[in-house]
């Protein structure tokens, strides 16, 4: 019997991706451009960071300090490891370790908040609503969020997604939900195909290849790896069907 963590084996293979997530600094460049008029310096808080890489890809194009915050802490490990290789000074990125349900700031101490991929741990409504208090009653927030683009979708996509994530909603109900939590939506922008595939499932088949001989014959890792070749082989075949959905949001008062 293999003592095997299969979550830990999910994640040690996360830790060798560029990206935790589908995305890109295109995609993330795009977004901020839509973001309404920001002050020069804006407070940006960054949730369910990862690695960092939206981080990363957000210090360029504002002169504001960014705060990002995950909860697993070797993920908070490698971000800090690139700030320091790259010289990032700790006024433009301050990284710290906490539960996005219980965020450890007050209350209108953001201009932005950012997080990409990470809003479903809470659900996309429960999320904006418990956040919106870390906004100054003029800020705004970006979050992507697995969305369905179409009312019909293909029976296997369907039920791979209502297993997976059975709150995933359209570009319609989202906006709805938003509004419901406090907020305006200014745009969206859908993430495309190629954003899936170069820093996220290419280099996470890649891994799953070197690592597989080193599980040869524990089940429990070939369950893991099969489970995540499941995600990418719907991805490959469905991908229209559904995306990520990059939505553009200022706080209503």
């Amino acid at each position: 019997m293999s003592d095997l963590d299969p979550f830990k084996l999910f994640l040690d293979i996360q830790l060798k991706l560029p990206r935790n997530g589908p995305g890109s600094a295109r995609a993330t460049a795009e977004a901020f451009a839509l973001v309404p008029e920001l002050p020069p310096a804006p407070e940006i808080l960054d949730v369910g960071c990862g690695q960092g890489p939206e981080a990363f890809d957000l210090l360029p194009l504002t002169q504001g300090r960014i705060t990002a915050v995950d909860l697993f802490e070797p993920f908070l490990d490698k971000l800090h490891a690139r700030a320091v290789a790259e010289e990032v000074p700790d006024e433009r990125l301050t990284v710290k370790r906490a539960d996005m349900e219980e965020l450890p700031f007050g209350d209108g101490e953001f201009d932005l908040i950012w997080s990409e991929g990470a809003i479903y741990l809470m659900g996309f409504e429960d999320g904006l609503r418990a956040w919106r208090r870390h906004l100054k009653p003029a800020g705004a927030c970006v979050v992507s969020e697995l969305t369905w683009l179409t009312d019909t979708p293909s029976p296997e996509a369907w039920d791979y997604w209502r297993e997976m994530y059975p709150g995933m909603g359209t570009v319609e109900t989202n906006t709805e939900a938003a509004k419901r939590a406090g907020y305006r939506v200014v745009a969206t922008t859908v993430l495309p195909k190629e954003d899936w595939f170069t820093d996220y499932y290419g280099p996470m088949k890649e891994e799953i290849r070197k690592s597989w001989g080193e599980y040869e014959g524990v089940e429990e890792a070939k369950a893991v790896f099969n489970e995540m070749y499941r995600e990418i082989d719907i991805a490959e075949r469905f991908l229209g069907e559904f995306s990520y959905v990059f939505y553009v949001m200022t706080r209503a008062e």
